[in-house]
């Protein structure tokens, strides 16, 4: 198993604003959301987030349960010749070929390692303020 450096997270994960982690799933595309302090622009507050594309699994594993990290630290990575690929792929190879399945991992300082079974990734445009506006119920 190997790994392949994506992207970068922008500033250090420890600087994620307090429930700025949010992953929102309603099947098809997977995106995680976040806030984040930027200390070097006076602590402002950003957001930004990945889109997995076709996911067709996702997993979320806490600090207090990770073996490895997988390279993912601050990053995200592809896991190359990843097992849980293989896996699906064992399970039904013609969905996994159609949708050219990858393994995809970040793990975000006390949030955890998030990890996508998708079709491909994207960046979200970065902006200043939060997302937690946006998910409160009234």
């Amino acid at each position: 198993m190997g790994t392949n450096k994506l992207w970068e997270f922008p500033v250090p994960s420890t600087c994620i604003a307090e429930g700025g982690v949010k992953l929102i799933y309603p099947g098809g595309d997977a995106l995680l959301l976040f806030d984040y302090y930027d200390e070097e622009k006076n602590d402002a507050v950003f957001n930004s987030g990945i889109v997995f594309d076709a996911v067709q699994a996702h997993r979320h594993t806490t600090e207090k349960f990770i073996k490895s990290l997988l390279g993912a630290y601050d990053t995200l990575v592809e896991i190359t010749d990843s097992e849980w690929v293989k896996e699906l792929r064992e399970i039904n190879k013609e969905i996994a070929d159609y949708w050219n399945i990858k393994h995809y991992a970040i793990f975000l300082d006390s949030n955890g390692l998030f990890e996508f079974i998708a079709r491909d990734y994207k960046i979200l445009e970065t902006k200043e303020g939060g997302i937690n506006g946006l998910f409160e119920v009234k």
